[in-house]
């Protein structure tokens, strides 16, 4: 009787983390949006970010090899807070994502870069429009 017991419980343990990871995890939304947008700033980010320690991302990469870049260690620390996808129901559209990379790419000076959100073409960044999962870069 009490190794059912045991059994029951690992069961009910093993489905109740499976309920906590989907619901946790969810389904990401504007994954691909995301890492685009955040893949073109990445291009400014010796330009723009004056802390030349991390270039303004949370944390360095650790096991950075000496072929790294600071564009490189940007587009992998996106790919990877990305996958939390955009605060949004709804991702924004391939044009819209697309005119905002390409007014970002546009830029002639930081302000875009830092605070894409400002642009007309990237006014769907807005808290109310939906932000992504980090807050930006």
């Amino acid at each position: 009787m009490r190794a059912r017991a045991h059994v029951i419980l690992g069961v009910v343990a093993v489905c109740g983390v499976a309920v906590c990871g989907v619901i946790a995890c969810g389904n990401a939304v504007g994954t691909d949006a995301c890492q685009s947008i955040e893949h073109a700033r990445c291009k400014w980010i010796v330009q723009c970010y004056a802390d030349a320690s991390n270039y303004g991302l949370p944390t360095p990469r650790s096991g950075q090899t000496t072929t790294s870049t600071p564009v490189d260690d940007c587009m992998r620390y996106y790919d990877d807070a990305c996958m939390h996808g955009m605060v949004t129901n709804v991702p924004p559209s391939a044009n819209d994502v697309n005119a905002c990379v390409a007014a970002i790419n546009a830029a002639t000076d930081c302000t875009i870069v830092l605070n894409p959100e400002t642009s007309p073409a990237c006014v769907f960044l807005t808290y109310d429009a939906g932000l992504d999962a980090d807050g930006g870069g």
